[in-house]
């Protein structure tokens, strides 16, 4: 504290007849409060692990440029047809060499498929951080029936508190909106029987840039 302040701090104390302040004590449970990385815990690991608690698949590649042919693999298996939704922030990568018609932008009613790119991946809860603004549109976050999400390794984060400095860095813009996505959609209220799909995605898929 400057003693400017102090000096001003100590007349309105003076004034109002009170003693100083003394020093406040750490809490005692500080340590169980304060998120922090687990010791020698690999991210990817602990990531992987909610995945399969949230029913999400996720496929590695060596190389962002290998996106549209992991697309284009998982339309064929599971039997997709019909043009892609796709991200503007992924338009650059090589997608006339899949010969599949795509759609930049936000997604419509048509679009089974929808491509994204994530901000960032939670470990902890096995969470994608989507920023909704024009290079990702929101909408390919919920209307498409199959979801699927590029991300970068080096953006698995442990912790959700890990998050909020790399949105405040100066080099970020404000997103319209931020969304954290935990699986796919899903619903148990119609007879206890969970169904997938009932609000958004039936299926969230990841491709992880190692």
């Amino acid at each position: 504290m400057s003693m400017s302040r102090q000096a001003i701090l100590s007349k309105v104390r003076q004034a109002l007849n009170r003693e100083p302040q003394a020093a406040i004590a750490d809490h005692p449970f500080k340590d169980r409060i304060e998120l922090s990385e687990a010791p020698n815990v690999d991210p990817q690991h602990s990531f992987l692990q909610r995945l399969k608690v949230t029913g999400v698949t996720l496929e590695v590649l060596a190389e962002l440029s290998q996106v549209p042919a992991a697309v284009a693999g998982y339309c064929a298996r599971h039997q997709l047809q019909g043009p892609l939704a796709i991200a503007p922030a992924l338009a650059h990568l090589p997608w006339r060499q899949t010969n599949q018609q795509i759609d930049l932008g936000t997604a419509q009613s048509h679009h089974r498929v929808g491509v994204a790119q994530a901000f960032a991946g939670i470990a902890a809860t096995g969470s994608l951080v989507m920023l909704a603004d024009a290079e990702n549109p929101a909408g390919l976050n919920f209307l498409p029936e199959y979801h699927l999400v590029v991300l970068q390794r080096s953006r698995l984060l442990s912790q959700l508190d890990q998050l909020w400095p790399l949105l405040n860095s100066p080099s970020e813009r404000i997103p319209q909106a931020i969304h954290l996505i935990t699986g796919p959609s899903s619903t148990a209220d119609i007879g206890g029987q969970l169904l997938f799909g009932a609000h958004g995605p039936r299926a969230v898929h990841i491709l992880l840039i190692d």
